[in-house]
C-alpha cells in the first residue's frame, strides 16, 4: 500500500512539474517598448517631461500593468525619482501605453544643479518596469533615455542701426516722399531654436504714426544666435509734411518704436505649436 502511494506521489510531482513547464512554454513574454520621452509644457517657471512606455500582451490571460521605478539626473547628478504604481489588469490579447510625467521647475533646478549651464544642460531619465507573472516571475525592463534640458527665456531686442532717412521724388527742391530704414538685432537667449511667427510694430515721430507694419520673414533663430531683420517703409504727401524734413533728417531725428512679437519652439514637437510673446519700445 505504501508502495503504490510513494509511486501515486511520484506521478503527481511529475505531472505537476510537467504542467508547470507546459505554461511557462505556454505564457509568452510581453512586448514592452520606450515609445517617446518629450516635453510636453513649457514656460518661463518650468516644465513637463511626458515618457511612454507601450506594453503588448500576447497571452490569452489577463497580465498586470507595470510598475515603473524611475529618477532623473540633470548632468549625472540625481535630481528627483519615483514610482509609478499601475492599476487594474491588461486584457489578453490587448495592447496600452503607460506614460507619466515629470514636472519641475527652474528655480528647483538651479538651487540643486548649481553648475548648470546651457552647454551643459543635459538630462537622463531611467526607468525599470516590472511586471510579475506568476508562471514567469518578476519580470524586469529598463530603459534610459537623455537629451537636452530646454532653458527657455526671452528673446532680446534691439535696434541695431538708428533709422536714416533717403528722400526722393524732389519738387522745386523739396522732396515729396522719403524712406526710412533701419535694423532689429534679436538674440535668442535660449538654448533652444526659437522660430519667429509674428512681429509687428508701430513707428512714430512726435505724436504721428509714419507706419504701422509687421515684418514677413519668419526666421528660426538657432541657440544664442543672433538675427538682423531690416525694416524699411516710404512715407509721402501729408506724413511729410507733418513731420518735416528736418524731424527725419541726422541727429535730429526723434522716434518712438513700439512693438508685438510671436515664437515658438520647433524642435519640441509635443508643444511646437504653443507661443510665446512680448512686447518692446524703443526711442
Amino acid at each position: 500500500m505504501k508502495k503504490i502511494s510513494f509511486i501515486a506521489a511520484i506521478l503527481i510531482c511529475g505531472l505537476l512539474y510537467t504542467t508547470c513547464d507546459l505554461l511557462k512554454d505556454m505564457v509568452k513574454e510581453p512586448e514592452v517598448n520606450l515609445e517617446s520621452v518629450e516635453f510636453s509644457e513649457i514656460d518661463f517657471t518650468g516644465l513637463t517631461l511626458l515618457s511612454k512606455v507601450s506594453v503588448k500582451n500576447n497571452n490569452s490571460i489577463s497580465i498586470p500593468l507595470p510598475k515603473i521605478d524611475w529618477d532623473l539626473k540633470i548632468i549625472d547628478i540625481p535630481f528627483v525619482d519615483g514610482i509609478i504604481q499601475s492599476t487594474g489588469p491588461l486584457k489578453a490579447n490587448d495592447s496600452t501605453v503607460v506614460q507619466f510625467p515629470v514636472s519641475f521647475t527652474y528655480e528647483n533646478l538651479i538651487n540643486i544643479i548649481t553648475s548648470l549651464t546651457d552647454e551643459n544642460a543635459k538630462y537622463k531619465i531611467n526607468m525599470v518596469l516590472h511586471i510579475p507573472i506568476q508562471e514567469l516571475g518578476d519580470l524586469t525592463f529598463q530603459f534610459d533615455h537623455e537629451d537636452k534640458v530646454p532653458l527657455l527665456r526671452l528673446p532680446e531686442i534691439t535696434v541695431a542701426s538708428r533709422p536714416s532717412t533717403t528722400f526722393s521724388n524732389y519738387v522745386l527742391s523739396v522732396p515729396t516722399s522719403a524712406t526710412i530704414s533701419f535694423a532689429l538685432d534679436i538674440k535668442n537667449k535660449s538654448n533652444i531654436a526659437v522660430k519667429f511667427n509674428d512681429l509687428s510694430y508701430d513707428f512714430k515721430v512726435g505724436s504721428n504714426s509714419l507706419s504701422k507694419g509687421g515684418v514677413t520673414s519668419k526666421p528660426t533663430i538657432n541657440s544664442n544666435t543672433t538675427e538682423r531683420i531690416p525694416i524699411s517703409f516710404t512715407i509721402s504727401g501729408t506724413d511729410l509734411l507733418a513731420v518735416g524734413v528736418s524731424a527725419i533728417t541726422g541727429n535730429n531725428f526723434s522716434y518712438n518704436l513700439t512693438g508685438n512679437y510671436k515664437f515658438s519652439l520647433p524642435d519640441l514637437p509635443l508643444i511646437k505649436d504653443k507661443e510665446f510673446g512680448d512686447s518692446f519700445t524703443f526711442q
